[in-house]
């Protein structure tokens, strides 16, 4: 026999669970609510999966009067670099914008370009200018290694100390096997700092070859066909790709023929920084920057502005960036006065 208090029974059970789930999320909610008020900084990786529907953002950050010659002004340097981290976060505060891309407890390697770096004079003001950056946001010497650097500036004081040589376990990373660099395994980040240069054999020294070549202790190898794939399979490796928080390539002056041995006549004082934590991005829009340098400055009679990079492709493919500008948000703009 059928109950006939069965059906507001079951309305009344269903409203029940109905409620239970309610108070449920709400207390989800707001317990995951209390967690990002109470972390005052949103901290994330550079890009994990590039191929997406979003551009990639590569901003040039430009001062009319920061470089002549080897002759830096750190003040707008120090400007550029602040400008770059706050459009590319999002953020206006530089607390919060250096802290989208790293964070207070992290050891951090400022990973620079030593192949031309004395002859191009802008490695070390680069390097004291995006510490007073940092310091300016509140981080301490000792979160920070610098690497790369023929001479360290006044800032690096209390900064940790690189130790060179080479891990004991042989990597493989596709195409080869090597043993990487040891100060890689004592950083839990990573800030790429490139010289922008032509390149003869490769085409370009940009933000992926700074970290292939000087990573591996037997790079030469590395020169066959023209880099490909293998600066895009070392960049890869987890031990690398998972460690790489931000690009800035020091585009104050730019070899844009001959390179990398260092040629006077084919430098230009460029003036700017380009920012982005697509490398592959970065890379493409240096070659832009450097065919328009190759069509505007005197060159070698015969010698074309085109540049073949065909590693960048391979990179693309394999997921590390874009190379196609039609996916590439390219923003050119002055520092501010912050």
């Amino acid at each position: 026999m059928l109950n006939p208090n069965a059906k507001s029974t079951s309305r009344f059970f269903l409203r029940g669970r109905l409620l239970t789930n309610v108070l449920v999320i709400g207390l989800s909610y707001l317990v995951g609510l209390s967690q990002q008020l109470s972390e005052p900084y949103h901290y994330c990786h550079a890009i994990d999966d590039p191929l997406s529907q979003q551009k990639s953002l590569v901003c040039q950050v430009f001062g009319e009067y920061s470089v002549r010659g080897t002759k830096i002004h750190l003040a707008s340097v120090r400007r550029m670099f602040n400008t770059g981290v706050r459009k590319l976060s999002g953020e206006d505060d530089l607390a919060k914008a250096w802290r989208h891309f790293i964070h207070d407890d992290d050891i951090v390697a400022l990973k620079f370009t030593s192949v031309g770096s004395h002859e191009l004079g802008t490695n070390r003001a680069a390097a004291a200018a995006l510490l007073q950056s940092l310091y300016q946001a509140g981080f301490k010497p000792r979160n920070f290694m610098l690497v790369g650097l023929d001479e360290l500036p006044d800032e690096a004081k209390g900064t940790r100390p690189c130790h060179y040589g080479w891990q004991k376990e042989n990597i493989d990373f596709g195409s080869d096997r090597d043993h990487l660099t040891r100060w890689l395994g004592e950083v839990t980040a990573i800030i790429n700092i490139p010289s922008l240069m032509d390149d003869n054999i490769i085409g370009l020294r940009g933000a992926l070859a700074n970290l292939a070549w000087p990573l591996l202790k037997r790079p030469a190898r590395l020169y066959k066909n023209r880099g490909d794939p293998f600066v895009p399979e070392i960049y890869e490796l987890p031990q690398v790709r998972g460690k790489i928080r931000l690009h800035i390539a020091n585009g104050l002056r730019i070899l844009y023929y001959g390179g990398p041995e260092f040629k006077a006549q084919y430098v230009d004082d460029f003036g700017s920084l380009i920012i982005s934590t697509d490398p592959v991005a970065l890379d493409r829009i240096a070659i832009e920057l450097i065919r328009r340098l190759r069509r505007e400055k005197p060159l070698p009679y015969g010698v074309s502005e085109k540049i073949n990079v065909p590693y960048l492709e391979t990179a693309q493919a394999m997921g590390l960036g874009y190379q196609d500008l039609n996916f590439i948000d390219y923003q050119k703009i002055r520092h501010d006065m912050k």
